[in-house]
Parts: structure tokens; C-alpha cells; sequence
């Protein structure tokens, strides 16, 4: 008996070992992968299918993959699963893809009103935020932390710092500097003779100029030198402007130099003169161009900014019964809207304004200031104090024929 059960185990096992052996050489032998492994995709970006791939043997059987179970979000922020699933002789084979959507942008700040504010000591800084938005989480304006050491009443510079962070603690920073100043009393000012030249020419290289506001570049070197040797300040156009609206004081000995138009030895295409000179003697200047007759890069210097006298109002003979070449005024309130701002686009400035041989009247007055810009300039012969108009600032136009006593004239208190 014992006999018996022995051999009937043994029949077993060995029946067991053939199906398992069948079994095995039978099974299909499926390999399933990933192409390109777990995705991180930033929040809103487009999800890109890599796909996997899936063999039986030596036999590619991926186009029998399908994905099941996939919930992904590219709009929402989160870890997502895809499966992707093949089957192949009554066999199921899976592998799973993890995906992260994640935020990696920081949020935008913008400030409202101006980088650097200017004020008086005991003038009230009305702080007018900033605008924060997140490419997830929306207006985060609320939610601005804000740094501000600010005293009205002392003399300083300073710094206003606001910071936000998302849900996803991406941060931002932006900074607004605040300048309070000492009170001036603007009565007690000097004045200052503002100097207008136009047109500049070098004999000595065989160039002629027959018109009066020609000058020779021998006298220009001349008028700097005597500036320079008696210790005046010539005034950029911002310190100019500081000045008249009495947030600064400057030197009694200063003079702000200015040129129109932008013709003959203005620039680097017509001549040359006035830069290299300017930069001769370290000395700064303002030039008025007409925007759209030549290029503003002709013009590039440290020692020289650029203002506005108009973009294409230099005609001369165009309006009757009206100053001569005064285009600005018979030209339409809507014309001379568009002229201004587009010499304010090529410029970048809306800081000084010059009018187009010295022409101007309550309209065009009007006009110049609806734009924006802070000062605005005429003829007149005579010095500006800080009580004078900001918008009908008086010049002394030089001649090719004012004498260098006449030059001293003109700039001396």
C-alpha cells in the first residue's frame, strides 16, 4: 500500500512539472515600457503623449497599447497617473506614467504711479501700490507684503519694497524709491541765461554756412572754454527742470545750453561738430530734433539728451495770417495731438518741450501741456527765473556774429 501512494506521488509531481513546463514555453512573454519616463509640465503647458512601447518576443505589438485611467489637469496643479495597458493572448500587461503639474512662475508686480517720487519734506506720501497677478492663483494685489520706512519729516531717500508669493511659494519684488527734499523758497533763486544754437561748421575743413545762427565751431570751443575756465555748471535738462519746479538748488554760475533741430554738425551723419566738442569739454547739452526728419541714433552721447521740437511741424509757409512757419498753429487740435506723441515715442521723454521758431499760442500751449510734457521753450533774449512761466521759457539765440564779450554778457550774473 505503501508502495502505491509512493507512486502516485511521484505521478503527480512529474504530471504537475509537464503542464508547468507547457504552461511556460506557452505564455506569451510581453515587455511593456515608458517612452521618456515621469513627466514634471508646468501649469497651463500643453501635455505632450510620449507614449511606451510593447514587445512579444522579437515582436513589436504596440499598436495594441491603450490608456485607461488617465484624470490629467494641465489647467490644475497636482501628481497624476496614466496607464497604459496592453493585452496580447488572453494576457494584460500595464505600466503607469507619473505626471506633476507643477507652478514654477513667480507672479508679476507692477507698480501704479512712478519708480522715484519727489517730494517736499512734510508733503504726504500717498502710497499708490502695485498691481500683483499670478498665472494660477489670479489678482494677488491683496496680498501684497509691504516694507515702508518712509518719514515725511526728514530729508532722505528712500526705499519702499513690496513682496508676494503664490500658493506655490514662487516669489516676487519690486521696489519704489521716495525722495523728500528740504523745502526751497523759489523767490530767492538766480537766474540763468538758457542758450540756443542751431547750425555748426568748421572753416578750416572748407565748409561755409551763410545762415545767421551758423557757428563756426572755433567760437563755440571759445564760449565753452570761457565757461569752463570760470567754473559754470551746464545743466542737463532734468537738473533744468528740478530746478524750475524748485526741487533743487543749483550753482549761481550754470547755463543750460540747448540746440534746435538737429541739422549741419549736429550729428553723426551731418557733420560731427557738437558731440565730439561737448565731450571735449565734458560739458552738457540738450538738443531739440525734429523726430521724424533724421535718426535719433545719430545723436548718442552721455553728454547729450534729447528732446521734442515736434516730429514733422518744422515747415515754414504753411499758415496764413499767422507767424511764419507756425505750424502748430493752424494745424488741428487732433494733428498736432498725433505730431507731439510721436516725437515723444522716438524720444522717450515727454520732459522739455521746444517750440518751431519760436512760435506759440494759448492753444498750442495747451496742446504741449495735454501730453505731458514739463517745460516748454521760446525765444526772448533775456534770463528764466523760477518764477517764469515753465511753458514760455525765455532763450538767447547765438549768432555766427555774437562776439565772445557778448557771449560773457549774456551768461554772467
Amino acid at each position: 500500500m505503501k508502495k502505491r501512494k509512493k507512486i502516485l506521488v511521484v505521478t503527480i509531481i512529474i504530471i504537475f512539472l509537464i503542464i508547468s513546463f507547457i504552461i511556460f514555453i506557452n505564455f506569451p512573454n510581453i515587455k511593456l515600457e515608458l517612452v521618456g519616463g515621469d513627466i514634471v509640465l508646468n501649469v497651463y503647458d500643453e501635455y505632450i503623449e510620449l507614449g511606451a512601447k510593447a514587445y512579444y518576443k522579437d515582436k513589436d505589438i504596440s499598436k495594441d497599447i491603450y490608456i485607461e485611467n488617465s484624470n490629467l489637469d494641465t489647467s490644475k496643479l497636482g501628481t497624476y497617473k496614466i496607464e497604459y495597458v496592453v493585452k496580447y493572448r488572453q494576457t494584460k500587461k500595464k505600466v503607469k506614467r507619473i505626471v506633476k503639474v507643477v507652478d514654477n512662475v513667480a507672479p508679476s508686480l507692477t507698480l501704479n504711479g512712478d519708480s522715484v517720487v519727489k517730494l517736499t519734506v512734510g508733503e504726504e506720501f500717498n502710497d499708490p501700490l502695485v498691481i500683483a497677478k499670478d498665472n494660477y492663483d489670479g489678482d494677488l494685489s491683496s496680498k501684497v507684503e509691504i516694507v515702508n520706512n518712509v518719514d515725511k519729516n526728514i530729508a532722505g531717500t528712500y526705499e519702499i519694497t513690496y513682496k508676494v508669493s503664490d500658493s506655490s511659494n514662487n516669489e516676487s519684488l519690486i521696489s519704489r524709491t521716495v525722495i523728500y527734499r528740504e523745502k526751497i523758497d523759489i523767490t530767492k533763486t538766480p537766474e540763468i541765461a538758457v542758450l540756443n544754437y542751431h547750425f555748426f561748421y568748421d572753416p578750416t575743413l572748407g565748409e561755409s554756412c551763410n545762415e545767421s545762427i551758423c557757428i563756426d565751431v572755433k567760437k563755440f570751443k571759445e564760449q565753452l572754454n570761457y565757461l569752463k575756465e570760470n567754473n559754470y555748471k551746464t545743466l542737463t535738462m532734468e537738473e533744468f527742470k528740478e530746478w524750475m519746479y524748485g526741487e533743487i538748488n543749483i550753482p549761481e554760475k550754470s547755463v543750460l545750453i540747448t540746440i534746435d533741430d538737429g541739422a549741419m554738425g549736429t550729428g553723426a551723419h551731418n557733420g560731427n561738430k557738437l558731440i565730439p566738442i561737448l565731450e571735449e569739454y565734458q560739458m552738457h547739452a540738450t538738443l531739440f530734433l525734429i523726430t521724424g526728419w533724421w535718426d535719433i541714433s545719430n545723436y548718442s552721447s552721455e553728454y547729450l539728451s534729447v528732446e521734442s521740437h515736434t516730429n514733422d511741424m518744422h515747415t515754414s509757409g504753411l499758415c496764413s495770417g499767422v507767424t511764419s512757419g507756425a505750424q502748430m498753429l493752424c494745424s488741428s487740435k487732433e494733428e498736432v495731438i498725433d505730431d507731439l506723441k510721436k516725437s515723444i515715442e522716438v524720444t522717450g521723454s515727454k520732459t522739455a518741450f521746444c517750440f518751431p521758431f519760436y512760435a506759440y499760442n494759448n492753444r498750442a500751449i495747451e496742446n504741449v501741456k495735454e501730453v505731458g510734457f514739463s517745460l516748454a521753450f521760446i525765444g526772448g533774449n533775456r534770463k528764466v527765473n523760477r518764477l517764469d512761466d515753465k511753458y514760455k521759457i525765455p532763450r538767447y539765440p547765438i549768432y555766427k556774429n555774437t562776439s565772445l564779450n557778448e557771449f560773457i554778457n549774456i551768461v554772467s550774473n
